[in-house]
């Protein structure tokens, strides 16, 4: 226990590191999105109890990003971690961003708990400070329920809220299903189905990934994902609205030691206005 505490300590201070690089630069990491639409993206802190997600573990990176059609460069960086205690995953992560000439960051906390050997559940809440782009408040939650002989098969479903910084709210449901094959192959799907107000205007978005890899070795993960956009912020009062886009993210995860390693991500985002690619690389341990 007094070694959890420490990485708590070691989280808060971090924290701290990257709130003031973010006052001091206006350069900070990419926090959930209304593009992105997943139980794992849109609850970017609730991890789920499975081997292939660490718990107990502090991780710091920065990102960067280039988009076309003269919307600027995105930079940032970023401290997340999670904490086993008994039945719950508890997790905490403070972001920030640098985007269309703004700067903000964002702040998170989620818990993960386990009601048996066949189900749990997770929820999520973040707020912000600064940054026209970033939620006033977000909330989400799922519960996922493991099939099967193997407990290969879990299903999830969950809901989401988004209170942007102007007059739009979102509200989403979303189901997606995870199976495990013989290792080391894991398959994942989602859909999510968002209301976004003024207008109830529905904009349904997915994605499918695949991940390759064994626990303290390495794990790659390919996620292609597809939607509509009912609205993105772009300014203070400005908007882009009714839209379709694109993501494409492969994720790789390696140890180089027995309880630390790299996590390294490529990623592409295109809509009908600009497209988005970039990096993210940080640096984790475990406890």
């Amino acid at each position: 226990m007094t070694t959890k505490m420490q990485s708590l300590t070691l989280l808060m201070k971090l924290a701290a590191v990257v709130l003031v690089a973010t006052r001091a630069t206006g350069q900070v990491t990419s926090s959930p999105r209304p593009e992105q639409s997943s139980a794992l993206v849109a609850s970017t802190v609730t991890v789920a109890p499975e081997k292939h997600i660490l718990t107990d573990y502090v991780e710091i990176g920065s990102s960067a990003f280039q988009l076309t059609n003269g919307f600027g460069p995105w930079n940032g960086g970023y401290v997340r971690g999670s904490v086993a205690a008994g039945n719950d995953i508890l997790n905490g992560e403070v972001s920030g961003q640098h985007e269309f000439g703004d700067s903000g960051a964002y702040f998170a906390i989620g818990d993960t708990h386990n009601f048996g050997a066949s189900s749990y559940a997770s929820l999520t809440l973040g707020s912000s400070e600064g940054g026209f782009f970033l939620p006033r408040l977000r909330g989400d939650a799922f519960f996922s329920h493991k099939w099967m002989a193997r407990k290969q098969l879990i299903t999830t479903a969950g809901f989401g809220y988004y209170e942007a910084k102007d007059p739009h709210r979102d509200h989403s449901f979303f189901v997606g299903t995870t199976y495990y094959f013989g290792k080391p192959w894991i398959l994942e799907d989602g859909v999510r189905f968002n209301v976004s107000n003024p207008g109830k205007v529905f904009s349904p978005s997915g994605f499918l990934a695949l991940t390759q890899g064994r626990n303290k070795q390495h794990y790659v993960v390919l996620r292609l994902g597809y939607g509509e956009e009912a609205y993105q912020l772009i300014g203070p009062a400005s908007e882009l609205s009714d839209f379709r886009s694109e993501t494409a993210t492969v994720t790789w995860r390696q140890w180089i030691g027995q309880n630390w390693g790299i996590n390294w991500v490529a990623d592409y985002y295109g809509n009908p206005y600009y497209k988005r690619a970039g990096t993210t690389f940080g640096f984790f341990k475990e406890f």
